[in-house]
């Protein structure tokens, strides 16, 4: 009898954890707007102060060089929404050319797998505040919202600047269903206006350009949300079971937002989740937003859809196995919902320390966002050694034209247009 007590209690130990191991987490996806690469305390910035990310980077995975697909808001978010790079969702620039219909571009959008979408039908109640885009929320998936949105995110955009309310009701309301919950958490911080509260802006008082203290204050203001955003899962209890992913839209400074080159691609990339996640620093492989769809999906138990370009920033070895990252640079006002070639102005490609950044030689008429036409070097073809010059001042494509070609090559190998 003893035996069979002791079986009996060990079966439903193991039957116990199996089905705490099957839970599903809840998921936060943080997306920064128009914040540099550089602009963190744990990146070694001299000035920004972001204590509460820097804790999310020390807790968890943190990839230091992570990029976003293409440099301004509405393409990298579709980015995020799908798992699919520009030129295949279709959504290459903020808006449609004078006199055409956003419809034409976004009707097709909704056809393409959304991830709110898999996440419902999944059983997970899905909430969508601050940027987006695309109408409303519903439309691709979203179970709960602030709103519809306009060409930013409409009443969506109070998120953060104004009140965290909302996202906390959410969190009550699934744990009141007993259902797994997603928050899409894109607030318009750090993004213009640049207008901090004055208790932020006077801590900058060292800062002689009064636009840049303006610019990291906003992104002090942007770490006290995500620092309080974190408090309240410990508050819940649901911190422990809570997958948080972090990284920007785009980048910001000068040749950032908009521009083909490393202020305006490159993101950090922040994975957290307690007992899951051991914390480390990866400043290696290269990692994308086009993964974020397919980390989320895989922890919440989801199969991604086989036409997904990314990986699972979780899975280690399909992160090390992966060779190339390639980025796009458009107009950002969109010519054509069937052809996004019409409205490219550079393909880039990374591999190892080196990037390349081809510039298309009849560009269209209607330029990209803030000059983001203007090259560096004045060369159309322009190679970057990453490891040695990270903020990419000296051309070496007449010095190293294998390589050049090599990348070329890699290019007009990847661009398929669904």
């Amino acid at each position: 009898m003893t035996i069979l007590r002791f079986i009996l209690s060990a079966a439903f130990v193991l039957a116990a954890t199996a089905k705490a191991d099957s839970k599903q987490p809840n998921i936060v996806l943080i997306i920064s707007d128009d914040h540099a690469w550089t602009d963190y305390g744990f990146a070694g910035h001299p000035h920004a102060k972001t204590p509460n990310i820097d804790r999310l980077a020390a807790e968890g995975l943190t990839y230091t060089r992570g990029y976003v697909t293409t440099a301004i808001c509405s393409p990298s978010l579709a980015t995020m929404l799908t798992g699919l790079y520009p030129h295949q969702h279709g959504i290459t620039g903020n808006d449609p050319h004078q006199g055409q219909n956003r419809a034409d571009w976004i009707d097709p959008f909704f056809k393409k797998p959304q991830l709110p979408r898999l996440l419902t039908d999944a059983g997970y109640m899905t909430l969508h505040t601050g940027k987006y885009w695309m109408g409303h929320p519903n439309q691709v998936g979203f179970t709960d919202d602030m709103g519809p949105t306009g060409r930013h995110g409409g009443k969506a955009l109070s998120i953060g600047r104004k009140s965290m309310k909302p996202i906390y009701d959410f969190i009550d309301k699934a744990q009141q269903q007993e259902k797994p919950f997603f928050v899409w958490y894109a607030p318009f911080l750090p993004h213009t206006p640049h207008n901090p509260p004055e208790r932020l802006l006077k801590k900058y008082a060292a800062v002689k350009n009064q636009k840049k203290a303006k610019y990291l204050a906003m992104i002090e203001w942007l770490d006290e949300t995500c620092g309080e955003l974190m408090g309240q899962l410990k508050k819940k209890s649901v911190a422990d079971n809570t997958l948080v992913l972090y990284l920007a839209d785009n980048g910001w400074n000068e040749y950032g937002k908009a521009h083909p080159y490393e202020n305006g691609v490159r993101t950090p990339v922040i994975a957290h989740w307690p007992g899951k996640i051991k914390p480390r620093k990866d400043e290696h492989q290269l990692v994308s937003n086009i993964d974020v769809v397919p980390t989320i999906l895989t922890a919440a138990g989801v199969k991604p859809p086989p036409s997904l370009p990314g990986v699972n920033l979780l899975n280690q070895q399909a992160v090390a196995q992966r060779e190339t990252l390639f980025l796009s640079n458009f107009a950002h006002n969109m010519v054509s919902a069937t052809e996004p070639e019409k409205s490219l102005w550079t393909q880039s490609c990374i591999t190892g320390k080196w990037k390349l950044v081809a510039w298309i030689k009849n560009p269209p008429k209607i330029k990209p966002w803030g000059g983001g036409h203007r090259k560096k070097t004045g060369a159309d073809l322009e190679l970057f050694d990453l490891h040695a010059d990270p903020h990419e001042t000296k051309n070496l494509a007449q010095a190293h034209p294998e390589v050049v070609q090599d990348l070329l090559t890699r290019i007009n190998g990847w661009w398929k247009v669904d």
